[in-house]
This record gives C-alpha cells, sequence and structure tokens, in this order.
C-alpha cells in the first residue's frame, strides 16, 4: 500500500498536480521505502546541491567589450589591407615604368630603323641601273687607263 501511495504521489508531482504538503508526504514516503533510487537521487540530490557554495568565478571586464584574440584579429586585418593597398599601387607602378620602358625601347628602334632606311635610300637611286660598269662607271675608267 506504500508502495501504491508512493507511486500516484510521483505521478501527480510530474504531472505538476501536487501541493505542499503532498510533495512533503511524497518525500518522507522516498526516506522510509526501498528502492526509487532515481527518485531518491532527484528530491535529494537537488536539497545537497543548495547547501553547497556557489563557486568563485571572476566578474568579467565590463569595460571590454571585445576580447583580446578580437583585437589581435581586427589589427591584423587591418594590417593586412593596408598592405595589400601598398602592394597594389607599387605594382601598377612597376607596371608603368616597364609600360614605358618598352615605348622608350621601341622609339629607339623606330629612329634607328628610319637611319638605316635613309642610309638605303642611296642603294635606292641605284637600283635604276642594271648592269655592273653602269654602276660603277668600267668604261670610263678603261678609256682614262689608256
Amino acid at each position: 500500500m506504500m508502495k501504491e501511495q508512493l507511486e500516484s504521489l510521483l505521478d501527480k508531482y510530474y504531472e505538476g498536480e501536487t501541493s505542499l504538503e503532498e510533495e512533503v508526504q511524497l518525500k518522507d514516503l522516498l526516506k522510509s521505502s526501498e528502492g526509487f533510487e532515481e527518485e531518491k537521487m532527484f528530491f535529494f540530490g537537488l536539497k545537497e546541491l543548495r547547501s553547497e557554495a556557489p563557486s568563485k568565478r571572476p566578474v568579467p571586464n565590463e569595460g571590454r567589450n571585445l576580447a583580446n584574440w578580437q583585437r589581435y584579429a581586427a589589427v591584423f586585418v587591418a594590417v593586412l589591407s593596408i598592405s595589400w593597398l601598398f602592394y597594389r599601387e607599387y605594382e601598377e607602378q612597376k607596371e608603368e615604368r616597364a609600360y614605358q620602358q618598352v615605348l622608350h625601347a621601341l622609339s629607339m628602334i623606330q629612329d634607328n630603323m628610319q637611319k638605316g632606311t635613309s642610309s638605303l635610300k642611296i642603294m635606292d637611286d641605284m637600283k635604276h641601273l642594271n648592269k655592273t660598269n653602269e654602276i660603277f662607271k668600267i668604261e670610263e675608267i678603261k678609256e682614262e687607263q689608256q
């Protein structure tokens, strides 16, 4: 009978329908009965937990919103971004210098080609001459020698 009463009180307790007097009666029945180890641990374990003092935890510093690692990460990202911008600017300047050097080299090649083609102009004037003796005027030289 005590076991049946205990089980009915436990059912009422788990459904949230017990009064304070019934809860006291339930605890008294649990102390005096055998078995129901889980229920004993539940009811009397809470009592032990209430008697323990809370553990001391350090109080968080209210002035600091960010943890140190977040600050380091923010500084790292900022430095990385700035260095990337400087590197991009450096690369663009380097490309501009290379472009200017190529233009200068092409200009020099063009000037030298113009010098070379102007010296070929003399050969262009002689292209209408088909014969060797006309070019070198060999006949005039032979006449002069005789």
